[in-house]
């Protein structure tokens, strides 16, 4: 070893703990399942083919091109897949998963709902539409201090299209949740932050980025994601040793219709290589600016019932380079997820001279889970009522509560034997 190398050994790079699970509001039930099946058939039906190359190439190989997707269907996400992730979390044992399960247990969620509620009625201006009168009439029971009966269910819509990281280089394509109440945003956000004081949840804070000193020629130094994790767990190194408060990172609720990285080969344009050890920089990426113009903007009736068209242009956008709700970074199960935007660029989302495109409409929010990280195949062979066939995939759920409080001890069912304590098959409820 040479005297520079001995004054200067290669340091170890600190070793992530692996993602074994995570914290999630499911999207898929009785309502929202036709609908789901039925939206994601048509965003399949009209992927446009990929646009001819500018270069000299064989006609065959020409016609071969052009006939593929250019959103292949590898990167389409099965329906029983789709859920909002609050956060990834490390449980390699089983007595940190049980940990994780009591906490999830313990925590009066009918008092968190009406911490949301204030919180919306603090917030008038993240309202995408008026307050319904029967949480209108909650948030008065409250504000008088009476005894308020159970919270009402979340409502909720899933609608347009939205792409990370980049809307010229997507690798991810997903939708977003619309709450009439404003309720859902600030609930999810104190369930994350609970698991995150708690000290569950991984890759959810970053140290602030710092200026370097004039007499250092250092940057911080940003370590990309690994193959696999959500893009949440990059760090800074920074310049200083000075100790400095870790930031949360805003939370993203989004519903994955698209991820490039169940594709395998090359990205977009023939760079990079199968199997390459950098998977980010080899993952394929979609030119999506013209598909979330047609997907903003889809219906010609304020009733959305009429589409504008089925031609989508590829690459054509009215829109600016980067996608205008995304401007941070945040926690996805499986996904690149940065860019995500402020809470209220979350929650006031498009304008309202658009008419975005709805994968489901008023299906209600029925649970929060801890779930294993990998969605499982489904055998379609298995059952009597088809349902296997119609998820394709879904992910185990390990412990589950339940948010339709119809009754004062609904959402204490892990002692009954009924869905907080998961199950072995996990997942959906139909």
């Amino acid at each position: 070893m040479s005297d520079r190398n001995a004054r200067n050994p290669p340091q170890k790079k600190e070793k992530r703990p692996p993602l074994t699970h995570f914290l999630c509001l499911p999207l898929v039930n009785a309502v929202s399942l036709p609908q789901l099946e039925a939206s994601l058939a048509t965003f399949k039906a009209e992927i446009p083919p990929k646009p001819q190359s500018d270069q000299p190439i064989n006609p065959t190989l020409q016609a071969l091109l052009s006939s593929q997707p250019i959103i292949p269907h590898g990167a389409l996400r099965p329906v029983g897949t789709l859920h909002l992730t609050l956060g990834v979390m490390s449980l390699p044992t089983k007595d940190r998963l049980n940990e994780a399960i009591q906490f999830l247990q313990s925590l009066d969620l009918v008092s968190m709902i009406r911490d949301a509620e204030r919180s919306a009625s603090r917030s008038p201006r993240g309202r995408r539409s008026p307050v319904p009168k029967a949480v209108q009439e909650e948030a008065s029971t409250i504000a008088q201090g009476n005894h308020a009966p159970n919270p009402s269910p979340f409502i909720i819509s899933l609608e347009s299209l939205h792409a990370l990281p980049r809307t010229k280089a997507a690798t991810v394509l997903h939708a977003a949740p619309v709450d009439p109440t404003s309720r859902l945003y600030p609930f999810c956000e104190m369930l994350r932050d609970k698991f995150l004081d708690a000290g569950f949840l991984q890759g959810e804070t970053k140290q602030p980025e710092s200026k370097p000193e004039a007499s250092s020629a250092e940057t911080p130094n940003k370590t990309p994601p690994s193959e696999g994790s959500s893009g949440a767990a990059e760090t800074c190194t920074p310049v200083s040793t000075t100790p400095k408060k870790l930031r949360v990172r805003p939370l993203l609720l989004h519903a994955t219709i698209a991820n490039t990285i169940y594709v395998k080969g090359k990205r977009r344009g023939g760079g990079g290589q199968q199997g390459s050890k950098n998977h980010r920089s080899s993952q394929y990426s979609i030119d999506a600016r013209g598909i979330l113009d047609h997907y903003r903007d889809y219906y010609l009736d304020a009733e959305r019932a009429i589409p504008r068209s089925r031609k989508i242009h590829v690459g054509e956008s009215s829109s600016e380079e980067a996608d205008p709700t995304n401007n941070g970074d945040s926690g996805a199960e499986g996904e690149s997820a940065k860019n995500s935007p402020t809470e209220e660029k979350q929650k006031v989302g498009a304008p309202a001279t658009l008419r975005p495109f709805v994968w489901a409409r008023d299906f209600p929010i029925e649970a929060v889970c801890i779930c294993e990280m990998g969605a499982k195949k489904l055998d379609p062979q298995e059952g009597d009522d088809g349902l296997n066939a119609r998820l394709g995939e879904k992910y185990r759920v390990v412990v589950e509560r339940s948010l339709q409080f119809e009754s004062p001890d609904a959402h204490e069912n892990d002692e009954q034997g009924n869905s907080s304590d998961g199950s072995a098959e996990g997942g959906v409820q139909v």
